[in-house]
């Protein structure tokens, strides 16, 4: 089962693809995973081979991670493009044998067609966050504008969702993990078929640092800061689709997440 992870920069994506690889998923060699740093000193894991692999496309397309290339009609089978799907076959190909087995990088967003047209039987989490949190953390981290981290988080979002048909995706919400760790697990990996121990699902819990989130707010406070209409139905849509635990969706407002706040 190879398992692409993405979703919007800061969204959590890191605490998953940790969390599952906690779980028994192969993100390859520690060697090649992005050391963590400052801002994300529980580490990326994420594949230096698969980033670089990622940047290089965008820039043969014309763009970077903060400066989508425009959104062409079946760019990823264009001959200039040759190379980069000879280098995406040959990393999908050092994981034979080691199922389950993924990688985890938000420029999945930008550059999934190519992955499905070399990796047929690909599956895609989708992790999910509110927007305003996302854009507070890329401001304190790169000093980006709220509008322009809006503007990419829907960019983002819809590309993956054009890509990724729903029976070929999965869509988790960050908060969740927060709220109840091995409830939105054990959802996940049911859905993905991936088969775990508890103990293994147990110290993956553990991994789980609420202390780390420095941004949650709520669905008013998106619409106050100015989201448009398109984000805040997107977000909204991709709430819908996370499948918050019975727990989330009861109603019950002391247990009811910022994330599924009514406007």
């Amino acid at each position: 089962m190879p398992l692409c992870i993405t979703g919007m920069h800061r969204s959590g994506t890191s605490m998953i693809a940790n969390i599952l690889h906690k779980c028994g998923l192969d993100l390859g060699p520690a060697e090649d995973l992005l050391p963590a740093n400052l801002g994300n000193p529980e580490g990326y894991w994420e594949s230096l081979s698969f980033l670089r692999l990622n940047d290089a496309i965008l820039k043969a397309l014309g763009g970077s991670w903060n400066q989508p290339p425009l959104d062409a009609s079946g760019w990823e089978n264009g001959p200039a493009l040759d190379r980069f799907r000879s280098q995406a076959r040959k990393l999908a190909w050092g994981f034979q044998g080691r199922e389950p087995w993924g990688w985890k990088d938000p420029r999945n967003c930008l550059t999934l067609p190519l992955w499905r047209s070399v990796v047929p039987d690909l599956k895609v989490l989708i992790c999910v966050r509110n927007p305003l949190a996302v854009a507070e953390s890329l401001r304190a981290r790169d000093g980006v504008p709220f509008a322009d981290t809006f503007d990419l988080w829907l960019t983002y979002n819809r590309r993956v969702l054009a890509t990724a048909p729903p029976g070929e995706r999965l869509v988790t919400h960050c908060e969740s993990y927060f709220h109840d760790a091995r409830a939105e697990l054990r959802r996940v990996l049911a859905r993905l078929d991936m088969r775990t121990t508890e103990e293994r699902l147990e110290h993956a819990r553990t991994r789980i640092n609420s202390s780390l989130v420095h941004h949650r707010v709520t669905l008013d406070e998106l619409v106050e800061a100015g989201a448009s209409a398109e984000v805040v139905k997107c977000y909204l849509d991709l709430c819908e689709e996370a499948e918050p635990p019975p727990a989330q969706a009861s109603g019950e407002e002391e247990n009811r997440p910022a994330y599924l706040t009514e406007v």
